[in-house]
């Protein structure tokens, strides 16, 4: 396991925190947040995915680099 996939499994659990509130309201499961409130930007679930997929994205930007020589 290199450094690729790496990057790549926490790019897919960090789109998978944003997708999954968004699954619930679709599957019906959660009510839709009141307009204007920010919830879901105050969410510890949104936070995760930005934080997860900031990290996917800075770690293949080093891969790319490494397999570049650079």
């Amino acid at each position: 396991m290199n450094l690729e996939h790496i990057a790549l499994g926490l790019g897919i659990v960090g789109l998978g925190c944003f997708a999954w509130p968004i699954l619930q309201r679709i599957n019906g499961k959660a009510g839709p947040d009141e307009p204007g409130s920010g919830k879901s930007l105050r969410s510890p679930l949104w936070w995760a995915g930005f934080v997860l997929t900031a990290a996917a994205i800075f770690l293949q930007r080093i891969a790319a680099q490494q397999a570049a020589g650079l």
